[in-house]
């Protein structure tokens, strides 16, 4: 082979590794990208409780503590509007709408799958105490009954109850 053509193809074989380097990056960027559009819908489904009557904000919790787990979080009320549920970044989210603590009714509280957030709750088994305080200073306990793993559209664990319920939620899978 001619020195010239071993120059050639060592251009080629260094434009191939740029393409590849090229390809590789866009890859990366395509699964960032869906891993923000997938966070964005993880909790995104139509059939959420709606706000009926006005209640004091007096009653919505404010802090939630899971001592087996050491959670210890703020709880920021939040709703669902259409297909999309705001979910608080720094803490949980009380969803507006569904039951406050203390009173007969589901209280759902949901978070980001994190170590800091709600990761940990999969760690929880029956029997486990769950505290709620509201923005009232009192604390009520719950204790963990079951665990189950629903699908994003399975919306009656959400659905008001006749005795008093603590419902948290959080996202499961490779993105969460």
């Amino acid at each position: 082979m001619s020195r010239e053509a071993r120059l050639w193809r060592a251009k080629w074989d260094r434009q191939k590794i740029g393409l590849i380097l090229i390809l590789v990056g866009l890859v990366c960027f395509g699964i960032i990208f869906s891993f923000k559009a997938y966070q964005k819908s993880i909790l995104s489904f139509s059939n959420v409780p709606e706000l009926k009557e006005e209640i004091s904000t007096d009653l919505f919790p404010k802090q939630i503590l899971i001592p087996k787990v050491r959670i210890d979080l703020q709880v920021f009320p939040a709703k669902a509007s259409g297909e999309i549920w705001e979910v608080s970044e720094k803490g949980s989210s009380y969803l507006l709408g569904s039951g406050v603590p203390g009173q007969k009714g589901n209280v759902v509280i949901y978070g980001h799958n994190k170590n800091k957030l709600f990761g940990p709750i999969r760690w929880l088994g029956k029997g486990e105490e769950i505290k709620v305080v509201n923005k009232k200073e009192e604390e009520f306990v719950y204790e963990v009954v079951e665990t189950k793993t629903v699908t994003p559209n399975n919306v009656e664990v959400l659905a008001p109850t006749e005795d008093a319920t603590l419902t948290l939620y959080t996202c499961t899978g490779f993105f969460d």
